[in-house]
């Protein structure tokens, strides 16, 4: 057992009391009636409880990013999770995952004769199978411009990859050790005057 700490981030609502009684919250593309709602992106990893891993720096960049960029404050909140819990789909500390993913993700776009397809829809085609037990998955999204440490290997040109915002997606909240607490609240003042 490994018990992690983890963030999740939301839009500040003033409403911090409400977070801790009912929180974490849950990110889907549907509504309760099964619309797609309006202005929400595609959950990359899928519908679940996102967070971020270990790093509180990686909350409040999200924060930063998603919600004060656009005018908004935001919240980071903070739970533990049991990092080698067997029920962790982990596609960076478990390469037996990985590889099955790339096995399936290969599959799928060989029979959908594609070039590509979506992590989501790959994740969504591994649930379906009668093995997959996990109730979370952990990954990085990597931009194509992987950035590397300055930490060398003996090889020109070969550096040690930079681990930088890892998310995991907890499918229910079987995996959450402790409930939820805020820890910083980032409001946004707007029509300030002096």
């Amino acid at each position: 057992m490994k018990s992690t700490t983890i963030y999740q981030t939301l839009e500040y609502r003033n409403n911090n009391k409400e977070i801790e009684a009912n929180g974490p919250y849950f990110c889907s593309l549907r509504d309760t009636q099964g619309y797609i709602k309006t202005g929400v992106k595609t959950p990359w990893l899928g519908e679940g409880y996102y967070f971020w891993d270990t790093r509180i720096e990686d909350a409040k960049w999200w924060g930063e990013t998603a919600y004060k960029s656009k005018g908004k404050g935001y919240v980071v909140c903070k739970t533990v999770y049991d990092a080698h819990s067997p029920l962790l789909y982990d596609l960076l500390g478990d390469l037996e995952a990985f590889d099955e993913f790339i096995k399936m993700a290969e599959m799928i776009k060989s029979n959908s004769n594609k070039r590509k397809v979506s992590f989501e829809f790959i994740l969504h085609h591994l649930k379906k199978l009668a093995d997959f037990r996990y109730k979370a998955v952990r990954a990085m999204a990597v931009p194509s411009y992987c950035k590397s440490t300055n930490i060398c290997f003996p090889k020109d040109g070969l550096y040690l990859a930079q681990i930088r915002q890892v998310q995991i997606c907890f499918f229910d909240k079987t995996l959450l050790q402790d409930p939820i607490k805020v820890i910083e609240t980032q409001s946004c003042v707007t029509n300030f005057t002096i």
